[in-house]
């Protein structure tokens, strides 16, 4: 019988476990709903990340992402989007610009353009995500799912109920595939289908899909 041994991983820089304790901190403190502490860790995160490890390591992009939401849900959407915007940047150099990492960047860059009600450019960077998504883990996968229902929620923003539509029908059959028809996603696109379908005078079809969304609420 053959052993394969592992190589043992390289230990850690000084740099890196001080990044880990402040990321890891910054996240603690999100998950126990203190924001402006969170906000505070991850910028420090994000500093030790900058100044010992380099522009270019993982660990700068994590904390890039980690900042952005932070900020963003921080009601500092200026801010946090270049933040966003630096992590997509570092996503392509890394990973190239077609590798699921991007992907998840830019829909961060598109969530922080949203916040900013810059509805048309989110939209876009949707696009590009889902594109990514689509390529890389098939058009019926869960990414392929959420791609669908940002750019109809894109759609819906800008008051362009009709193609939102669309994509938010095209999101609700996937999900429902992919995850089940009881999974709390379903809800998130069953709204903002019934919203559309509102503004368009099909009142009975919005009327159905809240009637499911209140069996979500009673679960």
């Amino acid at each position: 019988m053959l052993l394969c041994l592992a190589a043992a991983p390289p230990p850690a820089t000084a740099g890196e476990v001080e990044w880990k304790l402040l990321y890891e901190q910054a996240e603690l403190h999100f998950h126990r709903g203190n924001l402006e502490q969170a906000e505070l860790f991850a910028r420090e995160a994000l500093r030790e990340a900058d100044s010992t490890l380099g522009e270019n390591h993982r660990a700068t992009g994590l904390s890039l992402a980690q900042a952005a939401l932070y900020v963003r849900l921080r009601g500092k959407p200026e801010e946090a989007l270049e933040f966003a915007q630096r992590a997509v940047k570092l996503a392509a150099r890394r990973h190239g610009p077609d590798h699921g990492n991007t992907g998840i960047a830019l829909q961060s860059e598109a969530e922080v353009l949203f916040a900013l009600k810059r509805f048309g450019e989110a939209e876009k960077l949707h696009r590009r995500a889902l594109a990514i998504f689509e390529k890389r883990h098939g058009q019926k996968s869960f990414q392929a799912a959420t791609g669908l229902h940002n750019i109809g929620t894109m759609l819906l923003a800008q008051d362009r109920y009709a193609e939102a539509e669309k994509f938010l029908r095209r999101a609700l059959s996937l999900k429902e595939q992919v995850l089940g028809p009881e999974h709390l996603s379903v809800a998130h696109t069953l709204n903002n289908l019934a919203l559309a379908l509102d503004a368009q005078g099909n009142l009975e079809e919005a009327a159905r899909h809240r009637k499911r969304l209140a069996a979500f609420k009673t679960q």
